[in-house]
């Protein structure tokens, strides 16, 4: 016969446990009701079921036993570092290795995928850390390190130094080779004064974008180089500030942008990139928000989307619009394609979609695209699920052609170090025409540098007759 104590501890147990079978069948139920809806569309699921742990009370005595038996494994000295994670032999099997988490506070040990809680593994790490390291008397732990910059060597420290010196002069000369293959349109019939060029109009808005200087204050320079035979007239500032708001314009200076970064395609190595960025400009939106009863405010940005080589870093092909990611990457696959021979392509997970994977594979292009989380194969894609099988079981391969993206980032840093992390102009068209400009410029002096490290003969327009630039004798 039970006492009242225990028959008390039986009504709990049982009514815990039917607690738990009713959470379990509507569990079960759901992912049943998600099998039955994928196998009706002939795709298959991805089976998920929600982490149901009991977690026990811990009492003191458990905690301090962990701990003690965490002592006796920093004592064995058996106790690694691997990268940011630390490996603990495991004290019942020490054929088995457990991998512990200092920052994120977990374990491998199914110790701490039951509780949840500081387990005998963490405890170890924690006194290995403190009988190697300095501690303070509230238990911080002071550790030195000492971090060493990563740095790339120049392999020809003489040849980049004298493209940076007469870097000035060859964007010139580049830049009137370039100007050279603008078409200049009709004259609108009737009377009036003629036209400006277009070629000094566009040449006088990129150098502008290259000194960094206002219309009025880059004029000595203008003057000089019409010195030069660089342009056959100076003209007012406003011209220029008309020009870049015209829209006319994007067409002329995105198609400068591509015909730039052609001369460097016999140096690049068959990888591409492919990224978007942001330019800030002093335009400001307020607002007064209703719901919060405040007054808000916003900065305005352009956003930049380019394709570049990962060799010399220049913009193969650019667009500047707010729109997303994944959406611009067939038409600046197709722009690229144009004058370059793109083997394979990197992107970041914002690109992994089941159209750009297709465009890739259309095109030939090796497709070296990161997956989301979530991404599972789809039979109804198998392209998609062709690469998300390659990205998860070869990451040895898939990594090393990847780290490639990182080369776009270079590129957005160079654009901005050079000409400005933000635009000047405060219409909408002419921001976007001094973006497209910041990119003619950063692909000149990356065909600058290529004239005096790899000894480039230029040469703008193909199809045009247009003197070669020659380099340095």
């Amino acid at each position: 016969m039970w006492d009242s104590a225990t028959r008390t501890r039986r009504c709990d147990s049982l009514r815990a446990a039917a607690g738990f079978r009713r959470l379990m069948r509507s569990v079960m139920s759901a992912n049943v009701f998600r099998l039955r809806a994928a196998c009706k569309h002939r795709v298959v699921p991805r089976m998920s079921y929600r982490c149901i742990t009991v977690e026990p009370m811990e009492t003191s005595t458990s905690s301090d036993v962990r701990e003690e038996r965490g002592r006796q494994l920093a004592r064995m000295g058996t106790i690694r570092k691997t990268g940011r994670r630390w490996v603990v032999p495991s004290q019942t099997r020490p054929a088995e290795r457990y991998l512990v988490d200092v920052e994120d506070a977990a374990c491998t040990c199914p110790d701490f995928e039951l509780r949840r809680g500081t387990c005998k593994h963490q405890h170890a790490v924690l006194f290995w850390i403190a009988w190697g390291r300095d501690v303070d008397a509230d238990g911080n732990v002071t550790e030195t390190i000492t971090v060493k910059r990563k740095t790339y060597r120049q392999k020809d420290w003489g040849a980049y130094n004298a493209s940076q010196h007469h870097e000035k002069e060859y964007v010139e000369r580049l830049l009137r080779a370039l100007c050279a293959g603008v078409v200049q349109p009709p004259r609108r019939p009737g009377a009036g004064r003629p036209p400006r060029l277009v070629s000094d109009l566009v040449f006088s808005a990129v150098m502008k974008v290259y000194v960094m200087l206002s219309g009025r204050r880059m004029r000595s320079d203008l003057e000089a180089s019409a010195a030069k035979g660089h342009l056959q007239h100076v003209g007012h500032e406003n011209c220029v500030f008309n020009f870049l708001a015209d829209p006319a314009t994007t067409a002329i200076l995105t198609a400068l942008v591509e015909q730039s970064a052609a001369p460097l395609q016999v140096i690049e190595a068959g990888q591409y990139a492919i990224d978007s960025t942001g330019f800030s400009t002093a335009v400001y939106d307020r607002w007064f928000s209703q719901k919060h009863g405040k007054l808000c405010s916003q900065n305005a940005w352009v956003k930049l989307h380019v394709a570049c080589g990962t060799v010399t870093h220049a913009v193969t092909s650019a667009v500047v619009t707010p729109q997303s990611d994944d959406s611009q990457l067939p038409a600046l696959l197709a722009r690229t394609r144009a004058h370059h021979d793109v083997r394979e392509l990197s992107a970041d997970k914002a690109y992994s979609t089941h159209a750009n994977h297709d465009v890739l594979e259309t095109f030939g292009v090796a497709t070296y695209i990161p997956f989301k989380d979530n991404a599972v194969v789809n039979l109804k894609f198998p392209v998609w699920s062709r690469h998300l099988c390659e990205f998860l079981l070869h990451q040895e391969r898939f990594l090393p052609h990847y780290h490639q993206r990182s080369n776009v980032e270079t590129v957005f840093a160079m654009i901005k170090a050079k000409f400005g992390a933000a635009v000047r102009s405060r219409v909408p068209v002419a921001q976007v025409n001094e973006v497209l400009a910041k990119c003619v410029a950063h692909n000149l002096c990356c065909v600058v540098k290529a004239i005096f490290t790899a000894g480039l003969v230029p040469t703008f327009w193909p199809d045009a007759i247009v003197a070669p630039v020659e380099g340095p004798s």
